[in-house]
């Protein structure tokens, strides 16, 4: 069926679509390539990485760069306090984004366009850092965690996602349900957001990415090591802080033992593991969730 679909281009519509497909699987490579170099290395000892023997496929595995993972105390707890402010950042912001998304959406809202422009206005002057840092200091946040969730409670691209998703839906369900007696909380919760999963699960993961990632302001707000997210944990490991005792440097320990790169390389793995496991279950939203909610005006 496909080779007889092919069959009815044009010379010129063939020889685009083939060059089409090589740029997407060329482009697919260069991608892929980083990542799979980096998962080859985790699993390789420290003396093949540094002869430059490692490409797409591990020398000699060795598991040895996880279990000095699991052996340092601040990777457990890098990983603890980004799973704190993964999941409970994610929610707020999703939250956050609903309950402002919601009356924007609603044409009977009093000076609806007027809001519409204040807010759409803060993307063009994101706050600069030394503002955001008195503010912090000012909430009495500083070496906390809700130092990276409370102050990015809400992104304001993704909120506008979310409205015009919210727009999208017919304003007779939103009327049977005042006529039934809902008010506008009962409304949003009970029927707005179970009609919008796609969005909300789309901008969810863009929430979660981001909070995952987070890494400036964990810098910036964060003072005790204990508090660290896995992002300045892997930093000071890059910059080898951190398991500086721990790590051989001779050629005998080199060859069957995890140095510096393996770590790090194995680090950088598991600090994509999370977001690798929830992407496939959410990316059949992508499609109707995104387009739909940035189409729509």
């Amino acid at each position: 069926m496909a080779r007889l679909r092919f069959a009815k281009y044009l010379i010129s519509e063939k020889a685009f679509i083939v060059l089409a497909y090589v740029f997407l699987v060329v482009f697919a490579l260069a991608c892929a390539f980083p990542f799979v170099n980096v998962l080859a290395k985790s699993f390789s000892p420290e003396f093949y990485i540094q002869q430059g023997q490692v490409w797409l496929w591990p020398v000699k595995v060795t598991l040895n760069g996880y279990e000095k993972i699991l052996q340092a105390r601040g990777i457990i707890l890098g990983f603890r306090n980004s799973l704190i402010v993964g999941v409970v950042g994610t929610a707020i912001n999703l939250l956050m984004s609903a309950l402002i998304a919601y009356p924007l959406s609603r044409k009977r809202l009093p000076l609806r366009r007027s809001f519409v422009t204040v807010v759409v206005f803060t993307m063009l002057f994101p706050t600069g850092i030394i503002p955001m840092y008195i503010l912090v200091k000012s909430l009495g946040l500083i070496n906390s965690l809700w130092a990276l969730i409370l102050p990015y409670a809400i992104t304001t691209f993704n909120m506008i996602i979310v409205k015009n998703y919210f727009q999208t839906i017919p304003d007779s369900l939103e009327e049977s349900a005042f006529i039934d007696g809902a008010g506008e909380l009962r409304i949003l919760f009970s029927i707005f957001m179970p009609l919008s999963k796609p969005v909300i699960a789309a901008i969810g993961l863009f929430y979660l990415i981001a909070n995952w990632n987070i890494f400036m302001p964990a810098v910036l707000f964060l003072t005790s090591p204990s508090k660290y997210t896995i992002q300045v944990v892997l930093r000071d490991i890059l910059t080898q802080h951190m398991l500086e005792d721990q790590l051989p440097f001779d050629r005998g320990a080199l060859m069957s033992k995890a140095g510096p790169e393996a770590i790090q390389a194995a680090v950088t793995i598991t600090a994509m593991l999370p977001i690798l496991a929830i992407y496939p279950f959410l990316q059949r939203y992508f499609t109707s969730g995104i387009m739909i909610g940035s189409v729509k005006g």
